[in-house]
């Protein structure tokens, strides 16, 4: 067994290790390519688009319902209503709106006078500001030896130039994520060596915002749609909202209908959309409360991903599942909590999915992973269990007899030493033939039970070393008391002395020859004559009873040709196969061992189907099969512990071996392996 190394140990805890570090990577790689980055974006709304309090100088002027049912359709209206809002909102020096911002595109002009008092109006106090819609693109640049995509301003649609050089204009064009959320915003563009100023950036430079002016920041929305102060623009006009009320305030104007077409998905409500004014102001009050949000760092990223893993998964890895399942809550919750704590003091976004996957899927896998390494040692020592219980049936098998002792264990290795060295030759692209760990464990098992069918074979049978066995001694007693009586009929003159000498010289001739004769060696035909005439005489008493000589079995012992087995004692020897057959046929061996019983049963089958129990031809019989049955022959042939032959020396076992490769009885290829294997040859 030892040379199957079934002792060697499984790197259990250097397996699990390796998991959680490849799992690890897998989420670093993840955090950088975002395959899920919709569900990722799902996640990150969840956490960190939570509403704050609403700032209360931010108002909305609503181009709502109620103001279009009051004023018209919106397609009918003229600028003398922007106009008159402008002036009622500006109309106390010392309460008017520190910014108005009106989202709304005023595109054309026909140079009539409700244009130039729109422009009156707008300009008269430099605290308006008016939207426009940029037409983007991207295109690929150089910058040195790098190429980086860059944004540019294929057109915008603007206020008329008149208005445009009253007042400040700012781009409304919004950013869709991947998942069409609206969560970044413009801050400045510089395209073709001109700035576009975002109109939410505008709008809060304007209120007194100093901070720095990114290309495009990512922000947190202060209010759901519907959560800011949005009066409708008619009861402004109309003086039922009178203009203090919009003392120092950022007053914003747009659309808050939805036929007027500016409505937006939103991450903090992802049941309803928000009108583009809406957005404005949750933009101006994350730049005016600090509320711009910054992507973790990629490198801090990865360290977080590595550390959060490769703890929790050494610790999972090391306890029990339920254990497991409570470090992993634990690491879930803290990872949550990490999350919430850094975002609360520093505006980071740490991604929220990837780690919490990566933990699920990591005690998946541990656990996983520990029951198939449970299985494996389950299945490992059932096999050291099935070799242990083969290597014990052969101590028992040899321990019945004092010859042939080492027989089964000399095969086992013997076939080991075959299969390995057919491997090597196969390496070395010298045969086609090749067997798997599988093949090599299932071949030793069945050499270690090849014979186990001679537990069933009579023991004088197996014990026999000579022709007579244990019949010897009463053979040379019944001679013995034949001579004594035939010198007792001499003396009393009942049998002629002449007849008397010649028969005790006879009797004495063949005690003398007698352990010759019982050899296992071939007899001479002149040693057979003597036999067969010796063993027709009888003794006959003076009451006429008889005494033969030889019994009837003892003269067919001593007939046998070669070996000391006679022909029925031979088929009880040749029956230890179909006993093996039987015997293994009680033994579960599963799909490790499926082949095992049938190359143990048909181990003196013989290609030219002269084989026993079956006759079984080539075709029925694997390579595996052919090489113990050479083995089992070969060490029959050079064993040294038959009291009834001499073992062969290597060279005369091959000899014979070759004899019975060519009569296509054994496998003339494999005799030539085993030959080079055992002669160099």
């Amino acid at each position: 067994m030892d040379m199957l190394q079934l002792n060697r140990k499984f790197p259990k805890k250097a397996l699990l290790y390796s998991v959680v570090l490849i799992i690890a990577l897998m989420t670093v790689l993840m955090s950088i390519l975002q395959p899920f980055k919709e569900i990722e974006y799902f996640a990150e709304d969840f956490i960190y688009q939570n509403a704050s309090a609403i700032p209360s100088e931010i108002k909305i002027i609503a181009i709502d319902e109620l103001t279009l049912d009051k004023l018209g359709p919106y397609s009918s209206w003229d600028r003398t209503l922007f106009a008159d809002l402008l002036e009622i909102l500006n109309s106390d020096e010392n309460h008017r709106p520190s910014v108005i911002s009106l989202d709304v595109i005023f595109s054309g002009s026909d140079n009539s006078q409700n244009d130039e008092r729109l422009v009156k109006e707008a300009g008269k106090y430099q605290n308006v500001l008016v939207a426009s819609k940029l037409e983007l693109a991207n295109r690929v640049e150089k910058q040195g030896d790098t190429y980086y995509n860059q944004t540019y301003v294929v057109s915008e649609i603007g206020a008329y130039d008149e208005l445009s050089d009253a007042c400040v204009s700012g781009f409304t064009t919004p950013i869709f994520d991947e998942d069409g959320y609206t969560r970044k915003a413009y801050g400045r563009l510089v395209s073709d060596g001109a700035e576009y100023y975002g109109f939410a950036m505008r709008t809060a430079q304007m209120a007194g915002y100093t901070g720095e002016t990114p290309a495009v920041y990512e922000f947190t929305y202060s209010g759901k749609p519907g959560e800011f102060e949005a009066i409708p623009m008619s009861m402004v006009l109309d003086g039922t909202v009178p203009s203090s009320y919009f003392a120092d305030s950022i007053v914003l104007v747009g659309a808050y209908e939805e036929g007027l077409m500016d409505s937006y998905s939103v991450p903090i409500d992802h049941s309803n959309n928000m009108y583009g004014v809406e957005i404005q102001a949750n933009e101006i009050a994350a730049l005016l409360y600090n509320r711009i949000s910054h992507r973790l760092p990629m490198a801090l990223t990865i360290l977080l991903s590595l550390i959060f893993l490769i703890g929790a998964g050494f610790l999972m890895s090391r306890t029990g599942i339920k254990k497991g399942a409570i470090i992993l809550a634990i690491s879930l919750i803290l990872h949550i909590a990490l999350c919430l704590l850094v975002f609360a003091a520093t505006r980071y976004i740490i991604p929220v999915l990837y780690i919490p996957f990566a933990l699920v899927f990591l005690f998946i896998v541990i656990v996983l992973v520990k029951h198939a390494i449970s299985q494996h040692e389950r299945a490992e020592d059932m096999q050291k269990m099935l070799f242990s219980m083969a290597d014990s049936m052969a101590e028992a098998i040899e321990g019945r007899t004092p010859y042939n002792a080492n027989h089964t264990k000399n095969v086992a290795k013997r076939c080991i030493e075959m299969l390995d060295y057919i491997n090597e030759l196969h390496a070395q692209k010298k045969t086609d033939l090749h067997f798997t760990e599988k093949d090599r464990r299932q071949l030793y098992l069945a050499a270690m039970l090849h014979d186990i069918g001679k537990m069933d074979v009579p023991l004088e049978v197996m014990d026999k070393p000579t022709r007579l066995g244990d019949k010897i001694k009463a053979l040379t007693d019944r001679l013995s008391i034949i001579k004594y009586r035939l010198l007792v009929d001499k003396l009393e003159q009942t049998k002629a002395s002449d007849y008397v000498d010649s028969q005790i010289a006879d009797i004495e001739q063949f005690i003398a020859s007698l352990g010759s004769f019982d050899s296992g060696r071939p007899l001479k035909e002149d040693e057979i004559a003597f036999i067969d005439d010796f063993g027709s005489r009888e003794y006959t008493a003076p009451d006429n009873s008889v005494i033969p000589y030889l019994t009837e079995d003892e003269l067919d012992d001593l007939h046998i040709k070669a070996g000391t087995l006679s022909d029925r004692e031979r088929e009880m020897m040749k029956s230890h196969v179909v006993f093996t057959d039987r015997i293994l046929s009680h033994v579960y061996f599963g799909h490790e061992f499926d082949n095992v019983k049938t190359m143990a049963a048909d181990h003196h089958e013989l290609l030219n189907g002269s084989g026993y129990p079956n006759s079984k031809e080539s075709k029925d019989l694997s390579p595996m099969t052919r090489i113990l049955t050479i083995m089992d022959i070969y060490d029959s042939l050079i064993a040294d512990d038959r009291p009834y032959k001499k073992p062969k020396t290597v060279e005369v076992a091959f000899k014979i071996l070759d004899e019975e490769a060519q009569a296509g009885k054994v496998d003339a290829s494999l005799v030539q392996i085993a030959k080079a294997l055992y002669l160099g040859q």
